[in-house]
């Protein structure tokens, strides 16, 4: 069997290439440190890197979120806790106030003290997030919710609606934010206030203010206690639901890391490359390269003349 010269010619460049190619790759490789830099190094696993790390960024933007929810729920549990105090505190004070024998100037020093709890729950009501934005105004969220009006009787409105803001925290789960503060501070019975618990420290202080003291005092006051009650237990709902979410996002964002030690685990058994493999690999190719090079060089000098000469 004959084979020409510029078979064999073409043979050794295809041989010289394809060693160079492939000592490229692998120096790019050993560069990088990375088994797949190119898609061409391993198109399958290059295809299964790339979906890995789609998931991945997906599941770190969930992270992000799932921390920002737990930023705002925690601003909402601290204004909560703080209001339902403040109400228990209250209600002290009315039950104080039933001691028949206090004199008017007493009764006047309670009405002082629930006048300032009234203002200082008009904060709770009013918080942000830390960035302005109002935690129970619903979608209402530039505006205060609640308006205050220390006036003779005071009087209160509330300006948010019924929505309820949401954040995506995983591929199927949207997580409540926000709580309207007309469920929160008002009442959820048929025809309740949306402002009840304010409304119970305003009847209590207009039966305090009034002079002469009724001789119907504590059939009135008895009521007024009830409603500060119902107020604060009504806030304990809510207050309920905010720390069932918290533990429900603290559960989400131990998955998230979950998931993405195993995304990152999964793109380092595709992705990593065995240095002592690959540095053997490039010292053996470079020595192929060398090899073949030398090789056709010699055949390149061959010619008739030289069969002919010798």
């Amino acid at each position: 069997m004959r084979i020409s010269s510029s078979t064999l010619y073409t043979s050794g460049v295809n041989n010289m290439s394809n060693l160079q190619a492939h000592l490229v790759q692998v120096n790019t490789q050993i560069d990088y440190q990375k088994r797949v830099v190119t898609p061409s190094d391993d198109p399958v696993a290059a295809a299964r890197i790339e979906l890995l790390n789609t998931s991945s960024g997906q599941n770190t933007q969930y992270k992000a979120n799932t921390q920002a929810v737990d930023s705002w729920l925690t601003y909402s549990d601290t204004a909560l806790k703080g209001a339902i105090d403040l109400l228990n505190s209250m209600k002290s004070q009315a039950i104080y106030a039933g001691d028949g024998a206090l004199s008017t100037a007493q009764l006047q020093a309670i009405q002082k003290t629930v006048q300032e709890g009234m203002t200082e729950l008009v904060g709770y009501a009013n918080a942000t997030d830390g960035i302005g934005n109002y935690l129970f105004g619903g979608n209402q969220i530039n505006t205060p919710p609640f308006t205050l009006n220390m006036s003779n009787p005071p009087t209160i409105t509330y300006n948010g609606d019924n929505g309820q803001r949401s954040v995506q925290v995983s591929s199927s789960r949207l997580m409540t934010i926000s709580d309207p503060g007309n469920t929160v501070f008002g009442s959820l019975a048929t025809g309740g206030s949306p402002t009840a618990a304010f409304d119970a420290l305003i009847n209590l202080n207009n039966l305090l203010g009034t002079t002469p003291k009724p001789a119907n005092f504590a059939a009135q006051l008895g009521p007024i206690i009830d409603q500060i009650g119902n107020a604060a237990q009504q806030m304990g709902v809510g207050l309920a639901s905010i720390g069932a979410r918290e533990q429900e996002n603290a559960n989400l964002q131990g998955m998230s890391d979950n998931l993405n030690l195993q995304y990152n685990t999964s793109v380092g058994d595709l992705q990593n490359l065995d240095m002592a493999q690959a540095i053997s690999e490039f010292t053996m190719t470079q020595t192929s390269l060398q090899y073949t090079q030398k090789t056709y060089a010699q055949v390149a000098q061959l010619s008739l003349f030289n069969y002919i000469s010798g």
